[in-house]
């Protein structure tokens, strides 16, 4: 088969190149061991003019229509792609996906000959879906395993409640970028339907959204700032570990500087 033309518009090129710079700070957290993690991002209105109608490639079925995403076009890591290998030839390991008219197929419109898209697909569909019906300015959505945050999924009984106020005593910036708090859902099983309803739900409400003992999917302007908030929320995870392990239990921001920093953050991010 030959080779697909070369993508040229900058928009396009700077997704891309951001994509890419994501996966090598994942591979080096170790947020994403062997072919762990996945990114897509809403890429529309950036593409070629050459780009042909999504009806003339071979198409995949959404699990349910998503009459939000007639049309759109998604720049999608591909199933087993590693991130290491993605940071160093992002348009080796990714494509273009566009979504049909009819909301529920969607066709690849370039990548690679061999070019499948993660298998985690249908949790980005269902959240694209849900940030564009709530005119969310979120264009991508990243998934990864963040080591610290898994971590604190095992810890017993615990709630998302007790969750967000051991993420938010840690630091007062993780009061700040998260006012709103983290999502955490029960483990469900990766790649299903079912995941990616429960996490388009949660993304109404949330920026960041973590599976017990999985991961945590983020969304954002751009991956790069999905990719900051999670790695700033992580950060007080792993604080919190470190002050276990050292023998001690963290003390903590108090519940009225909690509530002083969440009154002055309220309305800051969005």
């Amino acid at each position: 088969m030959t080779s697909p033309p070369p993508l040229s518009v900058a928009a396009l090129e700077r997704a891309i190149a951001q994509a890419a710079e994501v996966a090598g700070h994942l591979w080096e957290r170790g947020w994403a061991e062997s072919n762990a993690g996945n990114f897509s991002i809403d890429v529309t209105g950036d593409l070629p003019a050459w780009m042909p109608a999504t009806e003339a490639f071979p198409a995949g079925t959404a699990p349910q229509p998503y009459p939000e995403l007639a049309g759109r076009a998604l720049w999608v890591s591909a199933t087993g792609s590693r991130m290491r290998e993605l940071a160093r030839a992002p348009q080796e390991h990714c494509g273009l996906i566009r979504i049909a008219s009819d909301g529920a197929t969607w066709g690849v419109a370039w990548g690679p000959p061999s070019f499948r898209p993660t298998s985690e697909l249908p949790t980005h569909l269902a959240v694209h879906a849900a940030l564009r019906r709530a005119g969310r300015p979120d264009r991508a959505v990243l998934h990864s395993h963040p080591t610290e945050l898994i971590a604190i999924t095992h810890l017993p009984a615990l709630t998302q409640e007790r969750l967000n106020r051991l993420l938010w005593s840690m630091t007062p910036e993780t009061v700040v970028l998260a006012p709103e708090g983290v999502a955490l859902l029960p483990y469900l099983s990766p790649g299903s339907a079912e995941m990616g309803a429960a996490t388009a739900k949660a993304v109404s409400r949330h920026h960041l959204v973590l599976w017990e003992k999985h991961g945590a999917t983020v969304v954002g302007d751009d991956v790069v700032s999905a990719f900051d908030l999670l790695d700033a929320i992580n950060k007080s995870a792993a604080l919190h570990l470190a002050c276990r392990a050292a023998g001690f239990q963290p003390r903590g921001l108090s519940e009225q500087q909690i509530a002083a920093l969440l009154k002055q953050a309220t309305g800051d991010r969005r």
